[in-house]
C-alpha cells in the first residue's frame, strides 16, 4: 500500500465512498471548495505516491453540487471512487452582507452583550480561553474602530473650530466620514462583520430562532440517508467544518430519524467533524438543536465519530468532550472520539510559526482541508480518496479521553 506506513489495515477495504462536505458559515459559492479540493488533492497524491484526479463540478445552481474523486495506487494495489457532495448554505449566508452594515450593528452588537451578561463567555473561558477570546474579538474590535472613527470626527471638529465656530461641523462629518470608509476597508481583512454574522446566524439556528437552515438541514439529511442505501458504497462518509461540526451531527441525526437502520446494514457511517465550535452551543442554555444531536449519536453503535482538535487553531475548542459538555450522560459515551492534532506535524518546519498562527487564524482554521506537506496520521485527502474507512484509519490514534489534554 502507497498511502504511508503508518496507516491502520484493520477494517473493511472502500473501493466506492459517498463523502458529504458541510462547510461553516461562508458566503463563498461551492465552486471555491472545489478549486480547493481538486488543487489540495493532487499535492496530497504526490506525498503519498498515489494518483488521483477530481472531476469538475456539477450541478452548483442546486443545493448539492458535487464532483467525483478518483484514485488508485500505480501498482495497482488499490483503487477508489469517491463521489464528493457538497452541502451548501452559502446562499443562506450572503444576504446578511448585501445588507447595508449600519442598520444591522446594533442588532450583531447585541449578540455579544448578551453573551457576556449571561456568562457564556465566563463558563467557555474556563474550557478554553483562547477560544473565549476569539469569540470576544469581533465586539472588541468594531467598538475599537468605532471610538477611532468618534475620535477623529471629535478630534477634527476640535481643529476646526479653533478656526472658525462655523467650519467645526463640516470638518467633524467630513473627517468622520473619512475614518469610516476607512475603518469599513480595515474591517474586511480582520473578519470582523464575517465573525459577527456568523455568530448571529448560528445562534438564530440553535435557538430555533429561525428554520431556514433547519429546512436545508432537512434536504441534507435525505441525500445522506440515501447514499447509505446506496448498495454500491462501501462507507458513507459526512465531514463538517467550523460551523458545518455542529451542523454535521445535526444532519446526521436527522438522517438516523428517517432510517433508524441507518449504518447498521450497508454502507459503513462515519462522522467526521473538524475546527469546531460546537462547544460555544453547549455552554448557552438557550442552544438546543446540537445538543440534542449529541444526545441522539454519542452512544449510537451504528455510526462512527470521530471529531479533530487543535490548540493551534484559534477558531476550535480544544479540548473538549461534547457528549460530556453537553450534560446529557453520567458516564462516558462512546462518540465522538476526540483526537488530538498537532498542526505543526503536517506541515515543513517552521512554516506554522506561533506568529504566522495568530495573525492569520483563517489560513490556520483550513489547514485541516489542505494537504499534508509531512506523512501523518491526520491526511484530509486520505481520508477522502483512501481505501479504508474513517474508523480503520485511526484505529492506533489515540483519544484525548483515555490520554487527558
Amino acid at each position: 500500500m502507497r498511502e504511508g506506513a503508518n496507516e491502520p489495515v484493520v477494517g473493511r477495504d472502500v473501493r466506492r465512498r459517498a463523502a458529504f462536505y458541510l462547510p461553516g458559515y461562508d458566503p463563498r459559492r461551492p465552486r471555491v471548495y472545489h478549486a480547493l479540493f481538486a488543487e489540495e488533492l493532487a499535492a496530497a497524491a504526490r506525498l503519498r505516491g498515489f494518483a488521483a484526479q477530481a472531476t469538475p463540478l456539477g450541478g452548483e445552481d442546486g443545493p448539492t453540487p458535487a464532483f467525483a474523486i478518483e484514485a488508485h495506487d500505480p501498482l495497482g494495489a488499490w483503487d477508489t471512487r469517491t463521489d464528493v457532495t457538497i452541502l451548501r448554505w452559502d446562499d443562506l449566508a450572503r444576504p446578511a452582507f448585501r445588507a447595508p452594515l449600519a442598520p444591522r450593528l446594533a442588532k450583531l452588537m447585541r449578540v455579544g452583550a448578551d453573551l457576556v451578561r449571561r456568562g457564556v463567555v465566563s463558563r467557555l473561558a474556563r474550557i478554553d480561553r483562547q477560544f473565549a477570546a476569539f469569540v470576544l474579538y469581533p465586539y472588541v474590535g468594531t467598538l475599537l474602530l468605532a471610538l477611532a472613527v468618534l475620535a477623529v470626527a471629535f478630534g477634527a471638529g476640535v481643529l476646526g473650530w479653533r478656526i472658525h465656530p462655523l467650519v467645526a461641523a463640516p470638518v467633524a462629518l467630513s473627517a468622520g466620514a473619512l475614518a469610516g470608509w476607512l475603518a469599513l476597508r480595515l474591517e474586511r481583512p480582520l473578519f470582523l462583520r464575517y465573525l459577527l454574522e456568523d455568530w448571529l446566524f448560528s445562534f438564530a439556528h440553535e435557538r430555533g430562532g429561525t428554520d431556514v437552515l433547519a429546512e436545508r438541514l432537512d434536504l441534507f439529511a435525505e441525500a445522506v440517508a440515501a447514499a447509505a442505501r446506496d448498495p454500491a458504497i462501501d462507507e458513507v462518509l459526512l465531514v463538517g467544518h467550523s460551523s458545518g461540526a455542529f451542523l454535521a451531527p445535526e444532519t446526521l441525526a436527522l438522517a438516523l430519524a428517517r432510517d433508524p437502520d441507518l449504518g447498521r446494514r450497508g454502507p459503513a457511517v462515519s462522522l467526521l467533524t473538524l475546527g469546531t465550535v460546537a462547544p460555544l452551543m453547549l455552554v448557552d442554555e438557550t442552544c438546543m438543536r446540537y445538543r440534542a444531536a449529541v444526545g441522539r449519536l454519542a452512544n449510537e453503535p451504528s455510526v462512527a465519530w470521530h471529531e479533530v482538535q487543535t490548540r493551534h487553531d484559534a477558531m476550535n475548542v480544544c479540548p473538549v468532550d461534547p457528549a460530556a459538555l453537553s450534560g446529557l450522560f453520567a458516564a462516558r459515551t462512546l462518540w465522538p472520539r476526540t483526537l488530538r492534532l498537532s498542526m505543526p506535524q503536517l506541515v515543513a518546519p517552521g512554516r506554522l510559526g506561533l506568529l504566522r498562527e495568530r495573525l492569520f487564524f483563517f489560513r490556520t482554521h483550513f489547514r485541516f482541508l489542505r494537504a499534508n506537506e509531512r506523512v501523518h496520521w491526520y491526511d484530509f485527502y486520505g481520508i477522502l480518496a483512501g481505501r479504508t474507512t474513517l474508523a480503520a484509519r485511526h484505529a492506533q490514534v489515540p483519544d484525548m479521553r483515555d490520554v487527558g489534554p
